[in-house]
């Protein structure tokens, strides 16, 4: 046995002696060993996980193989407001132990600007992998936010809230406007329309917003997120997201 093998070996042992973690299901020793293969002293591994029993037993194992490594991990789920827990981390890779049922992980990996690690599947099926753009979102509070789909921004009153987007320094202002954003050819596809302004329908490289009024709803890859006061940038980010099968 060599050193780094007894260094394991050891610290299961003090941290769970009932149970060698690497047994608890097959993908997770390769999915430390990816993740701690980036990983610094510095940064975050965020373990994307469920609810439900299985779900929580993976996540505790992985986190004690990533900490086996020496790599800090943090678990995230689907609760509102988890995200909130990597808030002053700098993450470096997101574990996806939810599955392709729930895009959570691949937005929030494309948020962080990191890899999204997937359990490669059984035997003769295809692994995930891909590289797709995203739509970037910057606040006037310089936080970060992603889309993989589409972005909504709409007034909760037409007649008391106004947008004005910016495009290549030209000011646009529509009262009681709206407007969707998706992807298109490496471009933001911007449609806006307001009760007086019928619809238009331009491709640009970046955009900026700014509400003006009554408060707005923004609504990321349809699902709402909250009231919305203020400006954002949008910008088109070129192979945003990247997921990995290991």
């Amino acid at each position: 046995m060599n050193s780094t093998t007894e260094v394991l070996s050891s610290t299961r042992a003090r941290q769970n002696p009932g149970q060698d973690p690497a047994t608890v299901w097959e993908p997770l020793a390769g999915l430390a060993e990816a993740a701690a293969a980036t990983a610094s002293g510095s940064t975050t591994v965020a373990i994307n996980r469920g609810f439900d029993r299985k779900a929580r037993e993976r996540a505790r194992a992985l986190r004690q193989l990533l900490d086996e490594r020496g790599v800090r991990a943090t678990e995230i789920t689907p609760a509102p407001d988890s995200e909130e827990l990597l808030a002053d981390s700098s993450v470096d890779s997101v574990i996806n132990l939810v599955g392709t049922g729930s895009w959570q992980p691949y937005r929030l990996a494309a948020k962080e600007r990191a890899a999204l690690l997937a359990p490669r599947p059984e035997e003769g099926e295809p692994g995930e992998s891909l590289r797709r753009d995203v739509i970037a979102m910057n606040r006037q509070d310089s936080r970060r936010d992603a889309a993989l789909s589409r972005v909504v921004v709409l007034p909760e009153n037409a007649t008391e809230g106004s947008l004005t987007l910016n495009r290549g320094g030209e000011p646009l202002s529509i009262p009681g406007g709206q407007v969707a954003i998706t992807l298109h050819e490496g471009q933001l596809d911007v449609r806006i329309e307001g009760p007086d302004y019928s619809e238009q329908h331009f491709t640009a490289d970046r955009l900026s917003l700014e509400t003006h009024g009554g408060p707005h709803r923004l609504i990321r890859d349809e699902m709402p997120i909250a009231e919305f006061e203020g400006s954002l940038d949008f910008v088109c980010e070129r192979e945003g997201l990247v997921v990995r099968s290991v």
